[in-house]
This record gives C-alpha cells, structure tokens and sequence, in this order.
C-alpha cells in the first residue's frame, strides 16, 4: 500500500504505465475501479472479455494505440498493479465485508454530501481513486456509510445487564447487514435448526 502524497502526481486520476518504453496513458478514477471491482465479480463474462473491457475503461484513446491482445493483457495487468499500489486497507477484522460499493453506494453518495460537500455524480470521470479512498477513509462517524459499519463490525454485548442493549444493537445489525453477512447469518440459523432436530 502506498501512502497518499499531497506532493504526488501519482495520487490524480490521470497518470501513466510504461510499456515497452511507451508512455501509456490511464485514468484511474473512483467510478471506473469501482466498475472494474463489479467486472471482476461477473460471472458471465470470460476472462479475456475482462480484460479488454478494463483495457478500454482505463487507457485514455485506447484507439490511438495499435497493442495486440498479449499488449492488452500485460498493460492491463500494469494497471492492476497500479490499482494494487493505491488500494487502501480498511482494517476489517477476519476479512467480515463492511461495506460494499454496490449494496451501499446511496448510503456513501449521502456521506460525501454531508461531510464534504461533494456531489460524487458530478465527480464521475474526475475524482481520482486515491483521493476517493482517502475522504471515504476519513469520513465522519455521523455519516449513514460510517453508521453502517459500526453496526456492522460492532459486538453484541452479552450478560443478562445488557439485555436491551443487545436487542437494540442486534435490530440495528439487522437493518445494516449486507446481502453477503445476511447470507452467513441465515445459514448459521439453518445449521442450528439442523443440530437441535438431528
């Protein structure tokens, strides 16, 4: 993980990967990594269909440049790397998703706006990843993205003192939980039901 600079060009949307000496240029926005995330997890697409998608979402005059599909692939992977260098950790304990692009993407449009003040549609193709991941990082704990994750990643109490405590903060789990945590939860539930009637 790279540090974000405030002295770094390598923190804007539009910078470059070298390939065979040739400067090619991309434009690592928050909008397109957060499409190339979704393009990762489609389940229709072939890989080399991938490729060539994230090929175009990425380099800038993608037409101006004469690769073959092998000059595809290993630029495309540059850029991968490039993502990798700027990609931010969020400290998700046990590797438990907090939050999802998709799932909570009204919930972080409504943060930026309460926070900074930023419409994040006027921002599509502007904001870079970098910059986008570091005001996400840092928004505040009375914004509905921040909100979520507590609840989220909170504990729930225990002891019979904390009764009403873990019957609100289990509501609230409930209200926030992503399709994916819900999934774990119901089938936690199936196993149970399994044990206690076999």
């Amino acid at each position: 993980m790279t540090m974000f600079s405030l002295t770094s060009k390598k923190n804007k949307a539009d910078r470059h990967v070298t390939y065979k000496g040739e400067k090619v240029l991309i434009s690592i926005t928050f909008d397109n990594v957060i499409k190339a995330i979704k393009l990762y997890d489609d389940k229709f697409l072939k890989e080399n269909q991938k490729i060539y998608i994230m090929y175009r979402m990425f380099v800038k005059d993608y037409k101006k440049y004469n690769h073959t599909p092998r000059d595809v692939i290993r630029i495309t992977d540059l850029i991968y790397k490039e993502l990798n260098k700027s990609d931010s950790d969020t400290g998700a304990a046990d590797n438990e998703e907090l939050y999802n692009f998709f799932e909570d993407a009204e919930r972080i449009y409504a943060s930026f706006l309460i926070d900074y003040n930023i419409d994040l549609l006027n921002e599509v193709g502007v904001l870079s990843w970098d910059e986008f991941i570091a005001l996400f990082n840092n928004l505040s704990e009375k914004t509905p993205i921040m909100q979520a994750i507590m609840y989220r990643g909170c504990e729930v109490p225990s002891g019979p003192e904390n009764k009403e405590e873990r019957r609100r903060i289990r509501k609230m789990k409930e209200f926030y939980e992503l399709k994916s945590q819900r999934e774990k939860r119901e089938k936690q539930i199936l196993e149970q039901m399994e044990k206690e009637f076999l």
